[in-house]
């Protein structure tokens, strides 16, 4: 399927409790389009996108959610969860560093668990032991161990990205390098 992203901005749209805040993601990206979630007609425009891809890909299209960025309020996960309705050819992966336990977190893990071959978006940091689908940030260059993969395009063995697709789906947690 083809794969579009999204882009918030980091830190304006992020839980606090970030693990990574001072070495995020975004710090190495300053030519990166950040959509401001604050525009009143962000939603509006994000719902008239995903009509037109999923009018153009009837067969599926994926959204990869936050390349930077996070869910920033409850109403807009409850966004989410329309719009996987409405759409039913539209997939979407993602991180997210809210803790599977708190109130955003538990809307998110409804939706892997309602729309689980559409939704996955993984718990960054989350050691809690309440989901599967977390990601750990190391800055070690840790291999596969019994219950975790460390990313096989940051080790270079795959081309890119979207040649891999295991954070989307594997159930195994994946672990990243600091970036």
């Amino acid at each position: 399927m083809p794969m579009f992203s999204l882009t918030l901005e980091e830190r304006a749209t992020c839980p606090t409790s970030c693990d990574q805040w001072d070495v995020c993601y975004g710090n190495n990206m300053p030519f990166a389009h950040r959509f401001d979630h604050t525009d009143p007609n962000f939603q509006p425009m994000l719902t008239h996108q995903l009509s037109g891809l999923a009018l153009k890909y009837p067969k599926g299209f994926v959204v990869r959610l936050h390349v930077l960025g996070d869910f920033y309020e409850e109403k807009y996960v409850t966004f989410w969860k329309k719009m996987l309705m409405q759409f039913p050819n539209l997939n979407a992966f993602g991180y997210t560093h809210h803790p599977v336990q708190s109130r955003i977190g538990k809307l998110v893990n409804k939706l892997n668990t309602s729309y689980k071959e559409r939704w996955r978006i993984r718990f960054s940091d989350d050691t809690s032991g309440a989901t599967n689908y977390i990601a750990l940030v190391t800055d070690e260059h840790g291999a596969r161990t019994s219950n975790h993969v460390t990313c096989p395009e940051q080790l270079g063995k795959t081309p890119s990205c979207t040649d891999c697709g295991i954070c989307w789906a594997s159930e195994e947690p994946v672990i990243f390098i600091e970036h």
